[in-house]
């Protein structure tokens, strides 16, 4: 082949990728930076239906947790795709993260919110004592340090090293915490109101909890599988005998704080009956119009 062969070559080789990466750049996304958070009044704690609808604060107590050594594709409602890595999360960090989004509600996308150990403890309900610092400091570094992927529908996907980034006084025990966008955009997807007081009423039942979350995303409750249920939880249980028996009790918790008006389990089902929501309520009577 002669120079000048070569030299043509080259030029369309250079004109093919030049074109190729044109294509590309037209196709790419704009992400338009966040211009506001939801806001929701002090009883409410707004939570993304990604963060219920799925495994990724799994119902589980704290000795079951398990590290994902490598990007894992976790339990998720159809349109949802959750992976992850890191120490699993449970729903103690779902409180800690919901609780520092509703404080960080009223301000803009990108600045840090300021509140000390003890305050945030107390609004949870828990003691100030040294082991509650240290669950909080805990909780704070696995929310830190996790790598979450989401996407949805097969379009849009966010992923993120953390759903926040903070700084800790060690005299004051005070935190200066930046939420992270690509987990704040979550909200951007769909969200909910979970009701905090009722929510404070199943702590230390992380099963209820996560049927909590889980249903408030849902105007009204379907039949659902035990397995997809033991699934969707995250659950450490190893049989789906034990898992019925944890179900059982999780859903008696709900029906005793008034969240669900009843249950029954059928075969491999369980059905539900709740009273919705006043919004929830709208929100029927407009599909049926």
């Amino acid at each position: 082949m002669d120079r000048n062969s070569t030299n043509h070559s080259l030029d369309n080789l250079t004109e093919r990728f030049q074109s190729l990466t044109e294509r590309k750049k037209a196709k790419l996304r704009v992400v338009e930076p966040m211009k506001s958070l939801p806001n929701w009044p002090s009883a409410i704690r707004g939570t993304p239906n990604a963060c219920l609808r799925s495994a990724l604060f799994a119902g589980i107590q704290g000795k079951e947790r398990i590290a994902y050594k490598k990007r894992t594709l976790l339990a998720a409602v159809y349109g949802i795709e959750v992976r992850y890595l890191g120490i699993q999360l449970n729903q103690s960090d779902l409180d800690i993260w919901m609780q520092i989004v509703h404080l960080s509600r009223q301000q803009l996308p990108g600045f840090s919110v300021t509140f000390s150990a003890h305050a945030l403890l107390t609004a949870l309900g828990r003691g100030s004592g040294k082991s509650q610092h240290e669950w909080l400091k805990e909780s704070m570094a696995r929310l830190g340090g996790a790598f979450v992927e989401i996407t949805f529908h097969g379009r849009d996907a966010f992923g993120e090293k953390g759903f926040l980034r903070y700084y800790r006084d060690e005299l004051t025990q005070r935190y200066v915490v930046e939420l992270t966008e690509s987990m704040l955009r979550l909200f951007e997807e769909g969200y909910t109101y979970i009701e905090f007081e009722q929510r404070q009423k199943l702590r230390k039942q992380p099963l209820a909890l996560w049927l909590h979350g889980f249903l408030s995303s849902h105007a009204a409750p379907f039949p659902m599988k035990i397995t997809t249920i033991h699934r969707l939880s995250g659950s450490g249980s190893k049989t789906l005998r034990d898992f019925k028996y944890r179900l059982g009790k999780a859903l008696e918790a709900l029906v005793s704080i008034g969240t669900l008006a009843s249950f029954e389990f059928a075969d491999d089902m369980v059905k539900i009956k709740r009273q919705p929501t006043p919004s929830q309520q709208r929100f029927l009577g407009d599909q049926q119009l």
